[in-house]
């Protein structure tokens, strides 16, 4: 796991990146801080930060190159199979000089060019320079595990794990309204999209190859097509068992102290359980919140690791201390990103990292096999009882009710009218809204000079592709696994990691567990009344009842509680007339959410006023 940035001088007439590579390194430096490393060839400057894990000697260091000299790699990530990989080239005779995963990844490039990245199994971000025809291949992971952006401007190509490092290397900072809307909607801005013009996230499953003709970018992996290819079983929950497992096994290797994390819930249960067969003496982690009872599920996750018989740390935070992290938080973040749970995520990275260098998680399963409570209700819409034409008919009494995530009842009376509301809409534009957290006309409102409606509606069929691609709940799964867990989910465990150099590996995206998953029927995988059903059914007897039976709650940060007490000081200094206008914010709206988190009925404006927290700190620090 590390950080890489680069160059290639598309047009050799125009200005070289010279030495600002040094600059764009040192802005990474903590995805890496074990090691640093230029490599500059031709029209080609490589750059590298290590974070050690297979083979911490000087061997791995990057960038790295084949014995010839012609192909030269940054890497970033981690293929759990190089073993089988570098076992299978030995046996044809070939040799290596490390034990490193990255010099079975350029091996194999050097043999079979772009075609390789189908054997690899696992996560990345890579970039291979070849000398003697002075041409740069990059790739990013099938699921969009590790980040890279890119940028082509002024006769140069550019790329690297974060926008600040796109910057220092000198890409543009004219900021794009469309993704500030986007990003007032759903919290984060959808790729391929950044914040600033011209700067752009590299999809999942892409791939990019450069020369002096330009920058041509293209699709090297379809999670459909890839599942059309998985043969029948007949014994699904036999296989996944199998699948997972190995997964598991797979991603404990390191050189380096591995534990899991742990939060009682279905996903990161199972995944503590299955390490626990593999590793002696698991260390599991889990986050509390000492002040909020009503968030704290940290009981649950202790549960489970005496079942499994883990060494288990709880971390209670308290509202003064995440007030306390908040900053710091904010300034890992160099494009705006409003997750409330990358908060806590950030804090339990913190003090993981104290103890172990790799941890694994339970992130994927919600996506891959229909965990969220959208996925209830979808099910719900499609077949309809008289428990669902009563929600309906209550329309007028939900909207009637406070409605909330801060309490129990808030957030059911949310939900039912949230389903009311939606009943009657379209699948593809009903997974739109419910992949929002606010509504597109109050996103709106919060920017002083909204883009064009149809120029937005052009950007949010991004949303609705895969339900032209697949039938059924399926096509909603396929929706959140394209959207959702790359732009959010993902991108919040890299931010929160990362920033303490903490490798975290997910087992449920093993690529032969999405594409197994993804060709069974969705009603195999989730029924009315029973998400991620076939993983209860397939786990439950590794894990007290208690996991398996209560139902989801999302991984939330106590926000009302914690901007209207220890942080609202920090509110009425960030949320100003001047910042928020030089910002291109739209002060009366600005006004009118911060005045709603101190009423008597606030609604959801804690998450509003948090996304404008990180949305002004992060244009006081990296915009103007």
């Amino acid at each position: 796991m590390c950080g890489i940035a680069g160059s290639f001088q598309i047009d050799p007439s125009r200005p070289a990146t010279g030495d600002r590579m040094n600059a764009a390194l040192q802005c990474i430096a903590h995805r890496g801080p074990d090691d640093e490393g230029i490599y500059q060839n031709g029209s080609a400057i490589l750059g590298h930060r290590r974070l050690s894990i297979i083979d911490t000697s000087s061997n791995g260091h990057q960038p790295f190159a084949d014995d010839g000299g012609r192909y030269t790699i940054v890497f970033n990530g981690e293929v759990f199979n190089f073993q089988a990989l570098r076992a299978d080239l030995e046996a044809k005779g070939h040799t290596f000089r490390s034990t490193s995963d990255t010099e079975v990844v350029l091996r194999l490039f050097t043999l079979k060019g772009p075609a390789f990245l189908h054997d690899l199994n696992g996560f990345f971000a890579l970039a291979i320079h070849d000398a003697e025809s002075d041409t740069l291949f990059l790739a990013r992971d099938r699921f969009g595990v590790k980040p890279l952006v890119w940028s082509e401007m002024d006769g140069r190509f550019l790329f690297a794990s974060e926008l600040r490092a796109l910057i220092a290397l000198g890409a543009g900072r004219e900021q794009d309204t469309l993704s500030a809307q986007q990003y007032f909607a759903y919290y984060y801005i959808p790729a391929p999209y950044t914040v600033f013009n011209g700067s752009q996230k590299l999809l999942p499953g892409h791939c990019i190859h450069v020369d002096r003709s330009g920058v041509k970018v293209e699709r090297w992996y379809d999670v459909v097509a890839a599942s059309r290819n998985v043969p029948t079983s007949s014994d699904p929950k036999r296989t996944l068992f199998e699948l997972m497992d190995d997964a598991v096994r797979l991603r404990l290797i390191a050189d380096v102290p591995v534990g899991a994390f742990l939060s009682g819930g279905v996903d990161s249960s199972i995944v503590s359980a299955l390490a626990a067969r593999h590793h002696k003496h698991l260390h599991t982690f889990s986050i509390g919140f000492a002040d909020d009872p009503f968030f704290d599920e940290s009981r649950y996750a202790e549960e489970v690791a005496r079942h499994i018989k883990s060494e288990h740390s709880t971390f209670k935070l308290s509202r003064e201390e995440m007030a306390d992290t908040y900053g710091r938080l904010l300034a890992a973040t160099d494009e705006p990103f409003a997750d409330s749970s990358a908060l806590p995520s950030y804090m339990l990275c913190e003090r993981t990292r104290k103890q172990v260098t790799v941890a694994v998680s339970g992130d994927g399963a919600d996506e891959v096999f229909g965990g969220y409570t959208k996925h209830q209700a979808e099910l719900r819409w499609r077949t309809p009882g008289a428990q669902e034409q009563a929600v309906r008919l209550l329309a007028p009494l939900w909207r009637a009710l406070p409605r909330s995530r801060n309490g129990k009842w808030e957030n059911r009376f949310r939900q039912y009218d949230r389903f009311a509301r939606l009943a009657n809409t379209p699948e593809d534009r009903r997974f739109q809204e419910l992949a929002a957290f606010t509504p597109h006309e109050e996103a709106d409102a919060m920017v002083a000079n909204p883009a064009d409606a149809s120029a937005m509606a052009q950007r949010d069929n991004a949303f609705t592709d895969a339900f032209q691609r697949m039938q059924g709940m399926n096509s909603a799964l396929l929706a959140d696994v394209l959207s959702t867990l790359p732009n959010d989910m993902l991108h919040k465990v890299d931010l929160t990691s990362m920033a303490h150099a903490l490798e975290v590996r997910t087992p449920f995206l093993d690529k032969r567990v999405v594409e197994f998953a993804f060709s069974l029927p969705a009603e195999a995988k989730l029924i009315k009344g029973s998400s991620k059903h076939i993983l209860r059914e397939t786990f439950g007897h590794l894990l007290p009842p208690v996991v398996m039976t209560r139902s989801k709650k999302g991984f939330e940060a106590p926000l009302l509680d914690l901007l209207r007490g220890p942080m609202a000081a920090f509110v009425d200094a960030t949320c100003t007339k001047e910042l928020a206008e030089s910002a291109g914010l739209h002060w009366p709206a600005v006004r009118a959410q911060v005045r709603q988190l101190r009423s008597s009925d606030p609604g959801n404006a804690q998450a509003t006023v948090h996304a404008l927290l990180v949305y002004l700190s992060w244009w006081k620090t990296h915009a103007r």
